[in-house]
């Protein structure tokens, strides 16, 4: 048995939200689509619901609600930032569901966002999803348009 490395494991994130997926150099802001804070990909909400693309623990909700960080069991850690410049927002137009410090399971309703009030007072809905550790990981983006919460496979992560 020694010298056998174990296979690792491949975590699937499925899709955050219903609605549309669009590479992360759509978005117009020019750190998320430029890469800085690392691989992904984003959506356009039609619900305004913000679920778990996987199992894992809710790591951090943002005080102002507009971002959640997710560390997946694999240890691959997700940022899911709702709309651009909702910062701005602060709080207002987002429901939480589940408390930072809670193990999440693929698909569990995190966060509620009101789309017509964010849209309203001038925001784009635009929601980057972050592997913010890549370095970490082998990552497999797939290609889609209209996805669906916990049906959709949107990236593919192996531990290096």
């Amino acid at each position: 048995m020694f010298g056998l490395k174990k296979k690792s494991k491949i975590v699937e994130l499925a899709s955050p939200i219903n609605g549309k997926m669009m590479s992360l150099g759509e978005v117009p802001d020019k750190v998320f689509a430029s890469e800085m804070m690392g691989p992904g990909v984003a959506f356009i909400s039609e619900d305004g619901n913000i679920c778990s693309p996987c199992d894992g623990e809710l790591m951090t909700v943002f005080p102002t609600k507009h971002a959640i960080g997710i560390k997946a069991e694999n240890g691959a850690e997700i940022l899911i930032h709702f709309g651009i410049d909702t910062v701005q927002l602060e709080g207002s137009c987002f429901h939480q569901k589940i408390e930072a410090g809670k193990k999440v399971k693929k698909g569990d309703l995190i966060m509620e966002a009101d789309i017509e009030a964010i849209r309203k007072q001038g925001y784009k809905i635009d929601t980057p999803m972050i592997i913010t550790n890549a370095d970490e990981f082998y990552i497999t983006i797939h290609k889609g348009d209209a996805v669906t919460v916990n049906t959709d496979p949107v990236i593919s992560l192996e531990k290096k």
